[in-house]
Formats: C-alpha cells, sequence, structure tokens
C-alpha cells in the first residue's frame, strides 16, 4: 500500500518481493526441515496436559512426591545425555529419522513426569552452557507451562546462543516476539538477527519469507521506541558493514528525534552498498514537500484517531470484529457481486475494520488531518499493529510508517535533523 506523493519504503521491504540471498535457514521439505517439527508438536501435547498433571502429583504424599523427584530427574538426565549433543546439520536422513524417535520419546518422558519434569528441565537449562540445540528446545518447553519474569529471562538467555542452521529460525522469531510481548527485553535477541545477514526465514502458517532486516523488524518494532532506538545506535558502530547497515535501515524507521539525529551525523549512510536500505532512510532523512491537494479529507482528524483507537490487536478483538463489522462488510460485497477491482476500491475507499492497510482514503485523511500531537498516536498504534509474524502486522506496520512519513512532511516536523 502506497501514500500518494507521499514517499513509501519500496515494496522490496515486502515479504516475497525483496532481494533475497540464496542461502536458506529453513531448508524446507529437507529431514533437517522434518526433524525441527518434532519438537513443537511434542511441546504442544505437554502444555496441554500440564495441569492434568499438576493435580495428579498434588495427591502425592511429600516424601513420595520428593522421592520420586529425585528419581525422575536423575533419570531424565542421563536420557537427556545420551539424547542430545547432536548437530542436524552433520546428519544424514536416516540419522535425523532415527533421532526424531529419540526426541519424541525423550519429551513424551518430560510429559509423563509430570510438574517434576518440568523443574528438572527448568534446572537443566539453568545448568546449560554448551548444548545450544537443548538449550533452544528447552526454553521452547518451559516457557509454554511458565510465563513468570524470571523464566522469561531465562529463556531469553539460553535461546539467545541459537544458531540458525541448527535450530528453526522461525521457532525463535515467534517466541522472542512472544517474549518481548510480555515485557521481556529482548535486544540481544533482535541483534542476533543482524548476524545472519543471508537468511531467508520461512514463516509457513503464512507462507512468508523473511530477511534479516525485515526479521529484526518484528522484534525492534514490539520494543519501547526509546528502547528500540538507543538499541539500534549502538549496532551503528558495529564493526560488520552489513550489521551497522541493517541497523540503520531499521533506525530510520523509528521515527524519533534521537534516531534521526543519530542518522544525521553517521557517516556510514553513503557507504551502504543496498539500494533499498539507503533509499529508505533518505526518505526519512529528506524532507519532501507534499503535494498540495484540492479534495477535502474524507475523514475528520476526529473520525481518524476514533478508527485507530478502536482497531483490533488481541485473537479475541480480531474475532469480534470479524463476526461483526467484517460478516457486514463481506455480505454487502457478496450482496453486490463486486469484482476484485470493484473489491479493491471498496476497501481502499472505506472505514478501516481490521488494520488501515490499504485503506488509502483514510490513510491520505490521516495524513492530512492529523496534528503533532497525534503523532505519538501513530507510534503507539504501529507498535501494537505487530501481533504476531505475518504479512498482516508487516503491512499493518508499514502502512503507519507511511502515514508518519506523510504527516512528517506535512507538518515539517524534526526539522533539525533532516535535510531541505
Amino acid at each position: 500500500m502506497e501514500l500518494e506523493k507521499n514517499p513509501v519504503f519500496p515494496s522490496s521491504r515486502r515479504p516475497g518481493f525483496g532481494p533475497f540471498r540464496e542461502e536458506c535457514y529453513d531448508a524446507r521439505g529437507s529431514p533437517r526441515c522434518r526433524l525441527r517439527q518434532v519438537l513443537p508438536i511434542t511441546i504442544l501435547s505437554f502444555a496441554l496436559t500440564a495441569s492434568v498433571s499438576s493435580a495428579e502429583s498434588a495427591a502425592q504424599t511429600p516424601s513420595a512426591s520428593s522421592t520420586q523427584q529425585k528419581s525422575s530427574c536423575e533419570t531424565l538426565r542421563a536420557e537427556k545425555t545420551k539424547t542430545y549433543g547432536f548437530h542436524p546439520a552433520q546428519m544424514t536422513e536416516a540419522q535425523i529419522a532415527a533421532k526424531s524417535k529419540e526426541l519424541d520419546a525423550f519429551w513424551k518422558n518430560v510429559q509423563a513426569a509430570g510438574p517434576e519434569g518440568t523443574a528438572c528441565i527448568k534446572q537443566m537449562l539453568i545448568d546449560e552452557k554448551t548444548d545450544h540445540t537443548f538449550q533452544f528446545d528447552a526454553a521452547s518447553m518451559l516457557y509454554q507451562t511458565d510465563h513468570s519474569p524470571e523464566t522469561g529471562n531465562l529463556v531469553r538467555d539460553s535461546i539467545s546462543h541459537a544458531d540458525f542452521r541448527e535450530v528453526d529460525p522461525a521457532n525463535y522469531l515467534s517466541l522472542a516476539l512472544e517474549l518481548s510481548q510480555a515485557g521481556i527485553d529482548v535486544r540481544p535477541l533482535a541483534a542476533r538477527l543482524f548476524r545472519y545477514p543471508n537468511a531467508v526465514i520461512h514463516i509457513s502458517e503464512h507462507a512468508l519469507d523473511l530477511d534479516s532486516d525485515t526479521s529484526a523488524l518484528f522484534l525492534y518494532g514490539s520494543m519501547p521506541p526509546d528502547v528500540a532506538t538507543q538499541a539500534l545506535i549502538a549496532e551503528l558502530s558495529a564493526p560488520e558493514p552489513f550489521v551497522n547497515s541493517a541497523a540503520a535501515h531499521l533506525l530510520a524507521e523509528q521515527l524519533t528525534p534521537e534516531a534521526l539525529s543519530a542518522l544525521s551525523k553517521w557517516p556510514g549512510v553513503t557507504l551502504i552498498e543496498e539500494d533499498y536500505r539507503r533509499n529508505d532512510i533518505q526518505a526519512v532523512l529528506k524532507y519532501e514537500k507534499p503535494t498540495a491537494s484540492t479534495s477535502t479529507p474524507k475523514f475528520t482528524r476526529e473520525q481518524v484517531l476514533k478508527v485507530i483507537a478502536g482497531l483490533p490487536h488481541t485473537r479475541k478483538e480480531f474475532d469480534e470484529v470479524m463476526a461483526t463489522r467484517g460478516a457486514e462488510f463481506d455480505k454487502q460485497a457478496r450482496d453486490k457481486k463486486l469484482t476484485q477491482e470493484e473489491l479493491a476500491k471498496a476497501v481502499a475507499e472505506s472505514e478501516p475494520i481490521y488494520g488501515i492497510a490499504d485503506h488509502t482514503t483514510f490513510t491520505d485523511s490521516a495524513v492530512a488531518t492529523l496534528q503533532p500531537e497525534d503523532f505519538e498516536t501513530l507510534r503507539a498504534a504501529r507498535r501494537s499493529a505487530i501481533y504476531n509474524i505475518s504479512d498482516e502486522s508487516l503491512a499493518e506496520y508499514l502502512a503507519f510508517t507511511q502515514v508518519m512519513i506523510g504527516l512528517m512532511n506535512r507538518l515539517d516536523l524534526f526539522k533539525e535533523y533532516r535535510t531541505h
């Protein structure tokens, strides 16, 4: 979605259109990919039965429970030693098939051990320093059953060593976003994505391919703006050009005074090799006078702010809107037997229901009517738009970014940091 007459981040930032490289860490359809699919299935089963195991454990006497816990944990530790210590990238298909069965058996035994098994895994995770595959697997399991801040920090620290050639980066990204939304500081996890510049992360649920910049955007975009800005400014000093150029790219999208100030003084902008990064940064640092419009905005400032405040951001909210206003819009479209072209035009001109992406009449009105004091409202709405790892969340984030750039140009905001 583009805002007419306003500079936008180009379509190369959209998944599926970017300059993706040949190296793909997901290896879709490979035995290695299938191996990594075993654990999420087992973890889901573990989470669903955890409450039942807790109830059964509570019925045991303290002495019996203590004895069983010690015995169970010793057994699990021994089984973990036999099961882990492998490297998928170095295994044959036959070895991967055998290891899949071992992993399935191990995690089923953890599940059968109930709360004692979970406690044992947590302690093993605290103790583990070298087996990064186990750290990732155990952290993924543990966070399904315990969302406490203490466990969240442990999970973050455990997966921060993940090697994307050994673990599924899509699971890494989803877990990192979940941690961020829970208030856990995920700066180390976001920065790690910059260290895999050739990665193409495949999100199978949405048939979505993400490059490292866009993957990192989900995490930095979910952070408080001041935290993300300072973290990205620090990365400008990274010795690797592919790191500092990616950081500069995302720093431009922060659109904070601190971010613009840092970029305006950073000598590395002209050294960035990728055109799409350099162009996106210049779209922010260079003022562009908007073309005067002769039409009256369809939506007033008050209407724009009301719509933004009412957008859904949780699964429950989406379901409620889908069953009411969304269903009504769909019925009208069916009754009118709209063609695809007519439907796209109806969406562009209508009031947003699920989000502002593709609603060009609304976004044009937002740029034309909002005031300087509304800029932070847009920033907060953009952050909330990152609901999950999906093309819908990405489109919303970019749509709000485009509105913010348009408003920044119309009102000439942050002029001291931009060239005219």
